[in-house]
C-alpha cells in the first residue's frame, strides 16, 4: 500500500509568525470542554488554512528558484557582457596600434607603439625585444623598458641555457617561472615573418605561471605578430632608402669623376700650351742674366722676372700632375704621400693666400712610398683644404701634419676656423648633409671623401673641441687591400 506523500512543510519564517500549534492546543480544549460541533468546524478551517499557507509556501519557494536561477542568469550575462566590453578594448587597442606601425616605417615608432600597448594587455615591470644576432653577439636588444640591465643579463642566462632557442621552436607565446622567485613570471614571445625567426619578445611580470589566461597570451601573440611584420617592412623600407641614397651617391661620384676627367684633360692641354712659351720667356731670361755683368736694376728685374717664371712653372707642374692622376686612365699604383699633399696645398695656396689662410705642412722625408690611386687621395686632400677655407671665412691658420705610426700613415688637417656643432658630428659624412645649402654645398664632398678613404683600407674621423676649429684626421694602411672593381668607380 502506497503510503501519501507528505504535505510540503511551511517555511521555518511562516511557522514562526503563524501560531497553529497553539490554535490546535486551543481547539484540543474545547473539545475536551464539551463544545465537539464547534471544535469540529474550527478543525476543518484551521485545517483548511494550514493547507493554504502550504500551497503558498509551495509557490514562494518557486518564486525564490526562479529569483535565484534570474540572478545566476544575470550574473553570466553580465559576465559575459564584461568579456565583451574587455573584447572590444583590445580590438580597438589593436586597430590604434594597426593605424600606427602602418603610417610609419620608422622601426623606434613601431617597437614605442609595440611597449606601450602591451602595457594594456598585461602590467609588466620591464620588457624589451630582442633580434637574433648574425654576427659576434648572439642577442641585439633593440629596445628595453624598465630595469634593462636585469632583463638583458637574465634573457642572455637563458639564451645560454637553451630555453630561448626551444621557445623559437615552439612558435608560441610560452610563460616561464622565475627560479629566483616564484611569484614573478617570463613571457616569451616569437618574432616570425614568413618563416624567418627575427627574434623574441619578452616580459618579466609579477604573476605567478599559472594566473595568466589564455586571452591574455593570445591578445599578446597577436600584438606581437603584427609588430615583426611591421618591424620586417621597416627594415626593407630602411633598405631600400639606403640603397637608394648609395645609388645617388654613386651617381653623383661618376658624374664627379667624368668632371674631373675632362678638367684634368682642359687643364693638360693649357698647361703644356702655356709651358712651351713660358721655358723660352725663362731661357731668354737667364741668357741676358749671363750676358749683364754689371750689377744694376736691370739684373734686379731679371731675377724678378726669372723667379716669377719659375713660380708659374710650378704651378704649371702641379696643373699637369693633377691633370695626369685625375686622367680616366689613371688606376693605382705607387705613389709619394707628401708630394700628393704638397700639389694639393700648390693648386689652392693663391686662393688660400686672398682669403688671409695660413698654410704649414710638416711632412717627413723618409715616408715610404704607398700603394694607391694617387688622384682620388687629392681629390680628398683638395676636398679638405677648402673645407677648411670655408670654416675660416676671416683668415687663419690650417696645419697639416703627416706621420708615420708602425704600419699606418696620419695626416691631420687642423683648422683655426668655427669648428663643427656637436649635433652635427655624427651626420657630417652623410650622404647630402650639408650646412652650406645656401651657398651650393651638395653635402656630398666628405661622403665621397669618407668612400674613397674607406676604398683604401684607412679611416676618415673628425675632432672638434667646441670652439677650438676642427682637426680631420686620415688613417691610410702602408699596406692597402687591392684594388677592386668598385673602388674604381
Amino acid at each position: 500500500m502506497l503510503t501519501p506523500p507528505s504535505p510540503p512543510r511551511l517555511p521555518a519564517w511562516l511557522e514562526e509568525e503563524l501560531p497553529l500549534a497553539r490554535l490546535r492546543e486551543l481547539l484540543e480544549q474545547a473539545r475536551e470542554n464539551g463544545q465537539p460541533e464547534l471544535s469540529w468546524e474550527l478543525g476543518i478551517h484551521l485545517d483548511t488554512l494550514t493547507e493554504a499557507f502550504r500551497e503558498y509556501g509551495v509557490r514562494l519557494q518557486a518564486l525564490e528558484e526562479e529569483k535565484r536561477q534570474f540572478e545566476e542568469r544575470l550574473q553570466r550575462e553580465h559576465q559575459g557582457y564584461a568579456q565583451l566590453r574587455a573584447s572590444m578594448h583590445e580590438l580597438l587597442d589593436l586597430h590604434a596600434f594597426s593605424r600606427t606601425i602602418s603610417a610609419s616605417f620608422d622601426l623606434q615608432d613601431v617597437l614605442e607603439a609595440l611597449l606601450d600597448l602591451s602595457r594594456r594587455l598585461t602590467e609588466y615591470h620591464s620588457c624589451g625585444v630582442f633580434f637574433i644576432g648574425r654576427g659576434e653577439a648572439p642577442l641585439e636588444p633593440v629596445a628595453l623598458r624598465g630595469d634593462a640591465t636585469r632583463l638583458r643579463a637574465r634573457v642572455l642566462a637563458q639564451w645560454e641555457d637553451g630555453i630561448i632557442h626551444w621557445i623559437l621552436r615552439e612558435g608560441h607565446p610560452v610563460v616561464i617561472e622565475d627560479e629566483e622567485d616564484p611569484a614573478w613570471s617570463f613571457i616569451h614571445i616569437p618574432l616570425r615573418v614568413r618563416g624567418e625567426q627575427l627574434g623574441f619578445f619578452t616580459l618579466y611580470c609579477l604573476k605567478g605561471k599559472g594566473e595568466f589566461t589564455f586571452g591574455e597570451l593570445e591578445s599578446l601573440d597577436v600584438l606581437t605578430s603584427h609588430a615583426a611584420v611591421a618591424m620586417e617592412n621597416a627594415r626593407l623600407y630602411t633598405d631600400l632608402e639606403r640603397a637608394h641614397l648609395e645609388l645617388k651617391e654613386s651617381q653623383h661620384q661618376l658624374l664627379l669623376s667624368a668632371k674631373q676627367a675632362a678638367v684634368g684633360e682642359l687643364a693638360g692641354g693649357v698647361a703644356h700650351e702655356v709651358n712651351n712659351p713660358l721655358q723660352i720667356i725663362l731661357s731668354r731670361v737667364q741668357l741676358m742674366l749671363l750676358q749683364q755683368r754689371e750689377p744694376g736694376r736691370l739684373g734686379d728685374d731679371l731675377r724678378l722676372i726669372e723667379h716669377n717664371v719659375k713660380r708659374i712653372s710650378r704651378i704649371i707642374r702641379a696643373l699637369l700632375g693633377f691633370a695626369r692622376n685625375n686622367s680616366q686612365d689613371e688606376g693605382w699604383g705607387l705613389y709619394d704621400l707628401g708630394q700628393a699633399v704638397q700639389q694639393a696645398c700648390t693648386l689652392v695656396r693663391h686662393q688660400l693666400s686672398t682669403h688671409l689662410i695660413e698654410v704649414e705642412v710638416e711632412c717627413p722625408e723618409d715616408l715610404p712610398r704607398l700603394q694607391g690611386n694617387v688622384g682620388e687621395l687629392e681629390q680628398v686632400f683638395l676636398n679638405l683644404i677648402l673645407n677648411a677655407q670655408n670654416a675660416m671665412p676671416k683668415g687663419g691658420r690650417l696645419r697639416i701634419g703627416v706621420r708615420r705610426e708602425s704600419e699606418v700613415v696620419e695626416l691631420r688637417f687642423a683648422d683655426t676656423g668655427t669648428g663643427i656643432p656637436p649635433e652635427n658630428l655624427d651626420r657630417i659624412f652623410e650622404p647630402f648633409f650639408t650646412t652650406r645649402s645656401s651657398q651650393g654645398g651638395t653635402g656630398l664632398g666628405l661622403a665621397v671623401s669618407h668612400r674613397i678613404i674607406t676604398n683604401h683600407g684607412g679611416t676618415l674621423t673628425v675632432e672638434s673641441p667646441p670652439g677650438q676649429g676642427a682637426t680631420f684626421i686620415i688613417r691610410l694602411p702602408l699596406h692597402p687591400p687591392a684594388e677592386t672593381p668598385n673602388d674604381k668607380s
